[in-house]
């Protein structure tokens, strides 16, 4: 990779301690677009998207892997336009670089610091990325009513409102929905599932059920697509397992027929539902070896 670089790129990355070096890690993060997120790169020629799995050549521009992005999965043009792509030239990341430097010397105290405008498009960018930020690690809607974070964010973009976590509620149901369609036509092009069956218990000793299929799709490769966790209560928890599946199965448009088996996570599972699964529905089931190796030693 460092063959490809130019020679400031090469003393930027020898100054920066190396390609393990954070300012290297830091550089290279910058000439890379956000369309990566959506993007595993397979050798020097493909990409495989994340969404749908699918390969499409690449020549080191992310044009068609935006197109891809906008056209088969929805994923908004208004953030991926704002982001730069890896033909962006040498300068305008020195550019950058020399802006962000001064952005660091000026405190929002002193008689330098301006707020610009916040752009339409600008906004939209930043209301996405906080929507990812918060289904990605996990935080609760309610961090945009944080001081810490509205003073960074504040600071960052002082013309940027933070939504409310109801609008952000409306947001994530909307990206939910979006994907869940996606994962439904996925799943209907599987020939057999397996339905793999887990009861856990969390650490507030609640009981949940997670229901997982499992399937080689069209390229061979192994699926296994998390379709629904709900949370099973103790006057549920000797109730009709069947029911539930075929209720999730219902709500991908799948019919029961598509089920090859039911893999149980432990003996007591299957014992308790294989035939009554056998008898309703047709389907055999399956304890989990590892389980059951596990309980052996």
């Amino acid at each position: 990779a460092a063959a490809n670089l130019g020679p400031s790129s090469r003393r930027k990355r020898e100054k920066g301690g190396g390609q393990d070096g954070a300012s290297a890690a830091l550089y290279v993060d910058r000439r890379k677009s956000k369309v990566w997120n959506y993007y595993t790169k397979l050798g020097d020629a493909y990409v495989e998207c994340n969404v749908c799995k699918k390969q499409l050549s690449f020549h080191n521009s992310t044009t068609t892997m935006r197109e891809h992005l906008v056209r088969k999965h929805s994923i908004r043009d208004t953030l991926l336009s704002q982001l730069k792509d890896d033909q962006t030239s040498e300068s305008d990341y020195a550019a950058q670089e020399n802006a962000v430097k001064r952005s660091r010397q000026t405190t929002p105290d002193s008689g330098l610091y301006h707020a610009a405008s916040c752009s339409e498009p600008r906004t939209d960018v930043i209301l996405e990325l906080v929507l990812e930020m918060i289904f990605r690690d996990l935080h609760p809607l309610s961090v945009v009513k944080d001081k810490g974070f509205g003073l960074l964010i504040g600071y960052l973009e002082p013309s940027f409102a933070l939504p409310s976590p109801l609008q952000l509620s409306s947001m994530l149901w909307h990206r939910y929905n979006v994907v869940k369609q996606h994962l439904e036509r996925y799943l209907q092009t599987a020939q057999a599932i397996v339905l793999c069956v887990e009861f856990w218990v969390s650490q507030l000793s609640r009981t949940y059920l997670t229901v997982t299929a499992n399937f080689i799709d069209g390229a061979w490769r192994r699926a296994r697509c998390v379709m629904e966790t709900q949370q099973v209560h103790e006057d549920e928890a000797g109730g009709d397992l069947g029911e539930k599946l075929y209720a999730v199965l219902a709500e991908f448009g799948l019919s029961g027929k598509s089920v090859f088996c039911v893999m149980h996570d432990s003996p007591q599972s299957a014992a308790a539902n294989s035939q009554q699964l056998k008898d309703a529905y047709g389907w055999s089931s399956l304890c989990c070896a590892a389980r059951t190796l596990h309980l052996c030693i």
